[in-house]
């Protein structure tokens, strides 16, 4: 990825999850991150996949990729950006390039996206992504969900014939969000 300087990695090592350790959130978003021993070994599942993020060369957080039990479903999980990079839009980029990888993947259906319920900038950073929020909670956490819509067609058309193309709004440019694991 090399959106406004932003690039993911996928971890592959045990080395470079220790790396993750330099990571450091503030002092009330402690609470909502996972400890990277226990990350690391979460990864070693076939179905999840950790993401190093570094903006301009310079580790700066990392995610979780997770696909679901449903193969048409796909996780976001664990999004931690460092301190000193929060509210730059860096963890709005990031989503929406997994989102835009996700809708890639074959059969691909929906983007799923968990948080811890005390975490409001998770919540605020989502929404503005496009999710659905959801009352309901798996694990203890907030679900909130983004369905594709799949079109046949590149152009819409309409009742009467016309055809327009579709523009999807991204949303704003800036991240609102502070950690939104």
């Amino acid at each position: 990825m090399t959106d406004e300087g932003i690039r993911l990695n996928e971890i592959a090592s045990l080395g470079e999850f220790l790396a993750l350790r330099a990571i450091r959130v503030k002092p009330r978003q402690r609470r909502f991150t996972k400890n990277v021993v226990l990350t690391w070994m979460q990864t070693r599942h076939p179905a999840v996949t950790t993401y190093a993020i570094y903006h301009d060369g310079q580790l700066i957080g990392y995610v979780m990729l997770i696909h679901a039990e449903n193969p048409t479903q796909w996780i976001i999980e664990r999004l931690t950006i460092d301190r000193d990079f929060q509210r730059q839009g860096h963890g709005y980029a990031v989503c929406d390039h997994l989102i835009d990888m996700i809708h890639e993947f074959e059969n691909s259906e929906m983007v799923i996206a968990r948080y811890a319920p005390e975490n409001i900038a998770g919540r605020k950073l989502f929404e503005k992504l496009g999710f659905a929020q959801r009352e309901e909670m798996f694990r203890g956490r907030h679900v909130a969900l983004l369905e594709f819509e799949f079109e046949e067609e590149e152009d819409a058309v309409d009742e009467s014939g016309d055809e327009d193309a579709v523009e999807l709004d991204s949303g704003a440019d800036e991240d609102d969000s502070d950690r939104s694991e």
